[in-house]
């Protein structure tokens, strides 16, 4: 194989695991988790995840799923540790001891210690992690996204 197409492939190959590995949710960094996140009255579900994680590419489309079956009813957001801003709220939050990737919820006003909902190196199942989403938190009536504690919920509208 010329040097060249070893190249090309090897370009190919980390631009596909970036496709894999991105998905559902707003991008968060430590540059707008205060405004996004900490300030919002709603509850958000984060991944922490990296385009070149493996086990990430694996988790992808369980997120994905999750996403399309409930951010309809809870804020969804997502952290890549790639870039400088994404490792350093990793860090802040402590998410890189649990390893990626892993699901954290902000679930208090003006909290920025979030809870871990799921870390594994081994995939989950779509049902497993709404068995650990819905089990912790009320899913709210349709038509609202689920709220913190003393906020009022957001309508999915308003969203």
């Amino acid at each position: 194989m010329s040097l060249t197409r070893a190249l090309l492939f090897v370009s190919t190959l980390f631009a596909l695991s970036a496709v894999i590995a991105s998905g559902a949710g707003v991008p968060i960094d430590s540059g707008n988790v205060e405004e996004k996140v900490v300030r919002s009255p709603d509850v958000w579900l984060v991944e922490f995840q990296s385009p070149r994680c493996g086990s990430c590419q694996e988790m992808a489309p369980v997120w994905n799923e999750f996403a399309s079956r409930n951010g309809k009813y809870v804020r969804l957001g997502q952290v890549s540790i790639d870039t400088d801003e994404g490792m350093e709220l990793a860090q802040r939050f402590g998410v890189i001891e649990h390893g990626i990737p892993s699901i954290w919820a902000y679930d208090l006003v003006g909290a920025v210690e979030p809870t871990k909902i799921w870390a594994d190196f081994e995939t989950t199942s779509v049902d497993h992690l709404e068995s650990l989403v819905w089990s912790r938190y009320a899913k709210p009536e349709k038509g609202f996204l689920l709220a913190k504690p003393g906020a009022k919920a957001s309508r999915v509208d308003d969203a």
